[in-house]
C-alpha cells in the first residue's frame, strides 16, 4: 500500500471514531436521578428523565503522572445498593486505570431525591499514593442533547468567596478560564434562575472549588485542592498520602431555581456535619467597635448597656434580652468589668467579648505572650518548609493552630472569657489557620486539617458541658467552610454606615442567604452603624442611609448589633445625634418583630449585580425589601407574581405605618436616592 493511501486511510478511520457517537455501556437509577455510563470515559446525569449535563473525572500524583477517565482504561463497572447519611439508594462505582494510577469513580443517587453525590478515588500501584489534586467532577463540551443553558453564551457562574476578608465580594459572571468559586456554585440562566449546583460536603481535608476549565471551552471543573491568592495561600495545597486517598463528595443538583438549589445544597452539608445547635433567640444588642475602635473605655461599654435597656424598648427578643458586646478592645479593670457583668445580668441582659486566638503581629511576637504562660507567641508563628515565618495575612502572622502551645493559648484564651460569665464570643481572624503549611504536627497535612483541629478545639472549650451554659459564638473573619464552630458567620468584611456600606452587606445577603437557617443558625450582617464610624473615618452619615442600614440588618437573618457612641465620652454632638437617630430607626416593633423571625430574605432574581429587592414568606405573611441604588429618586418595583404575592392587596409600610391597596399586580416604591422600605403584603 502506498504510504500516502495508508495515512488517509489512518486518517479516516480516526476521524470515525472521532465522529462515533459515544455508547451507553449501563444505567442506574433511584429517585428522580439517574446515571448512564458512555464508552468514552465520562457520565451523564438524568432529573426527571431530562438530560442534563455529562462529565468525567481526573486526578494527578505528586510525581507528576496523571490520569483521566476520558483516556485511561475502565476496569469495571458495578452497582451497589447505598445507604449514608442522605440515604438509601444505589451507587454506581466504574474503575479506570493508567500509568499505575487506579481513579475510582462513585456516584450516588437516592430514594426520593434529585441529585448526583459524585466522589473518586485514586490509588498508585507502584508506591504510596501521595496526591493534592482530586478532579471529582469536570463537565464535558455540551451540545443541544444536553441542557441549552450549557451552550448559552449569557450563563451564569456565581463565585463564591473563600473567605469575608479584604472585602471581598460574591460575583456572578459569564464564562472564561480561570475564574474560580470555592466550595460551591451554581451555573444558571439569570432571566428563570434554573441552573446547576454544584458543592462540597466534606471540608475535613481539601480546600475545594469548581472553576472554568482552562483548557476545556464551556467546562467547568470541580476539584479538591484549590490553594491561590484567595484563599491566602502562598504555598500549594498540601498533599495527602496514604494505600487510597478520597477527594471531597461533591452534590451535582439541577434545580428549576437555584435559589432553592442553594438552600438544598445547605441543608445537605448538615446532614454530614450539623450545624452548631442554638437554642436561644435572634441576638440583638450592642457591639463597641465602629462605634469606638481603640478609643473604648469601659464606661462606654456601661453607658451604651443604659440606653439599650432604658431607651430602646422595643430592640430586644422576645424574652427581652440584648447582648452589650467589647469588641477588640484592652481592657484592665477587671474586677469593675465582672461587677457589671453582673449587673448587665441582673437586668435580663448579656455580655459579651472578643479574642482573636489564631494571630499575632509580628512586631509583638516577642511580647504578646502564649495565654496564661509566659512564653512569646514568637514561638508558635507558623513557619514554611524552609523555617521561614509564614507572610502576615491583613497585617497578622498566623499562628500554628497545630502546635500543643496553641491549644493551651486558645483555651486559656477562651477560659478567661468563660470565667468572666460572657454569653458571646467573637472569633476574628481565623482564616489564618486555613493556610497551607508545614505544620508543627505532622500528621496535619492540610490548610483545611489544621482548621478543623482549631476548631474542635474552641468548640470544646466553648461547649454547654465546659462552660455549664450555652455561649453564643459568632464567627468574624472566617471561612465559609468548615462552619461547625459558629451560630452566625459575619457575611461580609468591616461593614459601616454610608450607603456603599449597605449595597456591599446587601451582596453577601443576595448570594449567600441560604446560608442562614442551614450551615449558620443566622446571618450576621455586621454591626450597625446608624449615625457615625470611629474606625470608618467618614463624616457623619445621612438619615437616609442610616434608614437603608437598619433595613438591610432587619432581613438579613440576623446577628443584630448596633455600634455607635452613646457617650459618655467623646464628641458631644455625635453622642446626642446618634441616641436620638438611634431612637427614631429602632423603636419600631413592627420592625423588630421581622427582625425576630432569623430568617434571611430572598433575592427577587439573580442578576450579575447586586439585587435591590428582596423578599420573605413567613407563617402565611408576605414581606418585601426594596432598595434605590441610586442618589437620585427612583420607583422600584417588581411584579407580585414573581415573588408569589397575591395580584391585588393591602401594602403596609413597616417603616413608617403608612397603608394602602395595589390592583394591578405590581408592588412599588417611590424612594428617595439610597432610600428603602420594608413592606408587609396582605
Amino acid at each position: 500500500m502506498e504510504p500516502e493511501k495508508k495515512e488517509r486511510d489512518l486518517l479516516a478511520e480516526l476521524f470515525k471514531k472521532l465522529r462515533k457517537p459515544a455508547e451507553v455501556l449501563s444505567r442506574a437509577e433511584a429517585g428522580s436521578a439517574a446515571c448512564e455510563m458512555l464508552d468514552n470515559g465520562s457520565f451523564v446525569y438524568y432529573r426527571n428523565g431530562e438530560k442534563i449535563i455529562g462529565a468525567h473525572s481526573s486526578a494527578r500524583v505528586k510525581d507528576g503522572r496523571r490520569i483521566d477517565t476520558r483516556t485511561a482504561a475502565r476496569t469495571g463497572t458495578e452497582v451497589r445498593e447505598q445507604a449514608d447519611c442522605f440515604g438509601s439508594g444505589k451507587t454506581v462505582v466504574n474503575t479506570f486505570e493508567d500509568e499505575g494510577l487506579i481513579l475510582t469513580q462513585y456516584i450516588s443517587m437516592y430514594e426520593g431525591e434529585d441529585f448526583l453525590n459524585v466522589q473518586i478515588s485514586l490509588k498508585d500501584r507502584f508506591k504510596l499514593t501521595e496526591t493534592n489534586y482530586l478532579s471529582a467532577y469536570e463537565t464535558i463540551y455540551p451540545d443541544w442533547s444536553y441542557k441549552p443553558l450549557f451552550l448559552s453564551l449569557d450563563q451564569k457562574m456565581l463565585l463564591t468567596p473563600f473567605d469575608n476578608d479584604m472585602w471581598v465580594r460574591y460575583e456572578s459572571t459569564p464564562p472564561r478560564p480561570g475564574r474560580t468559586s470555592y466550595d460551591v456554585t451554581a451555573i444558571y440562566d439569570e432571566h428563570t434562575n434554573e441552573g446547576l449546583v454544584i458543592g462540597a460536603v466534606d471540608f475535613d481535608t481539601w480546600k475545594n472549588a469548581i472553576q472554568w476549565s482552562f483548557c476545556d471551552a464551556r467546562c467547568v471543573v470541580a476539584f479538591s485542592g484549590a490553594a491561590d491568592a484567595a484563599t491566602h495561600d502562598t504555598l500549594p495545597h498540601g498533599y495527602i498520602t496514604g494505600e487510597e486517598v478520597f477527594s471531597a463528595r461533591f452534590i451535582v443538583k439541577w434545580s428549576p431555581d437555584v435559589r432553592d438549589g442553594m438552600k438544598e445544597y445547605g441543608r445537605l452539608c448538615t446532614k454530614v456535619m450539623p450545624a452548631r445547635p442554638w437554642h436561644g433567640k435572634v441576638p440583638f444588642g450592642w457591639n463597641s467597635y465602629s462605634a469606638l475602635a481603640g478609643m473604648f473605655q469601659l464606661s462606654h461599654w456601661k453607658a451604651a448597656g443604659d440606653f439599650i435597656h432604658d431607651e430602646l424598648t422595643e430592640f430586644c427578643d422576645e424574652d427581652g434580652v440584648t447582648f452589650i458586646n467589647i469588641d477588640a478592645a484592652r481592657i484592665e479593670e477587671m474586677d469593675e468589668l465582672r461587677a457589671y457583668v453582673d449587673t448587665l445580668h441582673a437586668r435580663g441582659q448579656k455580655a459579651g467579648w472578643y479574642c482573636g486566638p489564631c494571630i499575632s503581629h509580628r512586631a509583638f511576637g516577642q511580647f504578646a505572650k502564649v495565654a496564661g504562660t509566659d512564653i512569646p507567641l514568637s514561638e508558635i508563628f507558623l513557619k514554611d518548609f524552609d523555617g521561614r515565618i509564614m507572610p502576615a495575612m491583613d497585617s497578622s502572622v498566623p499562628l500554628d493552630v497545630t502546635h500543643p502551645l496553641w491549644e493551651v493559648h486558645a483555651r486559656n484564651t477562651i477560659k478567661r472569657l468563660v470565667d468572666l460569665n460572657v454569653d458571646y464570643i467573637k472569633i476574628d481572624f481565623l482564616s489564618h489557620a486555613c493556610v497551607e503549611s508545614n505544620f508543627y504536627n505532622k500528621d496535619i497535612k492540610t490548610g483545611r486539617q489544621a482548621i478543623n483541629l482549631a476548631y474542635r478545639i474552641m468548640s470544646d472549650e466553648m461547649s454547654v458541658e465546659n462552660c455549664g451554659r450555652e455561649i453564643f459564638v459568632d464567627l468574624s473573619i472566617a471561612p465559609i467552610f468548615p462552619y461547625f464552630l459558629g451560630h452566625a458567620r459575619r457575611s461580609c468584611c468591616d461593614t459601616f454606615g454610608h450607603y456603599d456600606d449597605t449595597r456591599y452587606a446587601l451582596n453577601a445577603l443576595n448570594f449567600g442567604f441560604w446560608e442562614c437557617g442551614t450551615i449558620y443558625r443566622f446571618g450576621d450582617p455586621d454591626h450597625c452603624a446608624l449615625y457615625h464610624s470611629k474606625v470608618d473615618g467618614r463624616p457623619v452619615t445621612t438619615e437616609i442611609e442610616a434608614k437603608s442600614r437598619f433595613n438591610l440588618s432587619v432581613i438579613a437573618g440576623t446577628v443584630l448589633l448596633l455600634s455607635d457612641n452613646f457617650g459618655p465620652v467623646g464628641d458631644e454632638s455625635i453622642i446626642q445625634g446618634a441616641r436620638e437617630r438611634v431612637k427614631r430607626l429602632v423603636n419600631n416593633k413592627d420592625l423588630i418583630e421581622v427582625a425576630r423571625f432569623g430568617e434571611a430574605f430572598v433575592p427577587l432574581y439573580l442578576k450579575s449585580d447586586t439585587t435591590n429587592i428582596y423578599t420573605l414568606k413567613h407563617d402565611g405573611r408576605f414581606f418585601a425589601a426594596l432598595f434605590n441604588f441610586e442618589p437620585d429618586r427612583q420607583t422600584v418595583g417588581f411584579p407580585a407574581s414573581l415573588a408569589g404575592f397575591p395580584e391585588k392587596g393591602h401594602i403596609r409600610c413597616l417603616n413608617c405605618g403608612r397603608e394602602f391597596d395595589y390592583k394591578d399586580g405590581l408592588i412599588s416604591a417611590d424612594l428617595e436616592g439610597y432610600d428603602s422600605v420594608i413592606y408587609e403584603i396582605s
